[in-house]
């Protein structure tokens, strides 16, 4: 299972570099200017940049976002963005975006970016009442990645495919987290 793993994880990065992408020509020495300028510093073997197929040279623009208050750690508050949710065979892959905002300089792994939660997003079909779970052995290790606050750290995961029809699900990301309501759905 984890080779079927990385290899989604490397259809990721092939699909990503057809998505589209942030514009821009700025450093990213910031949180604010990172996610804007379209060049995010930090290490791809450390963040989950690598593993996610993520180019730090283009990170692709947000397609859903939230911001959940943390107040734990250190780590003050974390905006969570679903990068991409595409079809891959009999999966949809997914790719998120953690940055936390906070106190101090050290590296805040996705678990503690997340409140200490384990990264578990569950898609909700409110139409059919219906949720769709994210497959395990086909996810990031929340614990793997890490960044300093103000930097991003990435994320993996595949959902089942949804019911044909189903054209938008709400989206959470851990069981203490908001919903993104209103995802559109591959087609």
């Amino acid at each position: 299972m984890r080779t079927r793993a990385i290899a989604l994880g490397a259809a990721a990065a092939l699909a990503l570099s057809g998505c589209s992408m942030l514009g821009g020509d700025g450093e990213g020495a910031d949180a604010s200017s990172s996610q804007t300028s379209g060049v995010v510093t930090g290490n791809p073997d450390e963040n989950g940049a690598k593993t996610a197929g993520i180019d730090l040279e283009n990170p692709p623009a947000a397609i859903a976002e939230a911001t959940v208050k943390i107040n734990n750690d250190s780590v003050d508050e974390t905006k969570i963005e679903l990068l991409e949710l595409r079809r891959d065979d009999n999966v949809m892959l997914a790719t998120f975006r953690l940055t936390g905002q906070g106190r101090g300089t050290e590296s805040k792994s996705a678990f503690k970016l997340l409140g200490w939660n384990s990264f578990q997003p569950v898609l909700i079909d409110m139409k059919n009442l219906e949720k769709y779970f994210h497959v395990e052995d086909l996810s990031s290790d929340e614990g793997d990645a890490s960044a300093p606050l103000g930097q991003p750290v990435y994320l993996f995961t595949a959902f089942p495919l949804p019911r044909d029809g189903v054209t938008s699900m709400d989206l959470r990301v851990t069981s203490e987290s908001p919903a993104i309501e209103d995802v559109p759905m591959p087609q």
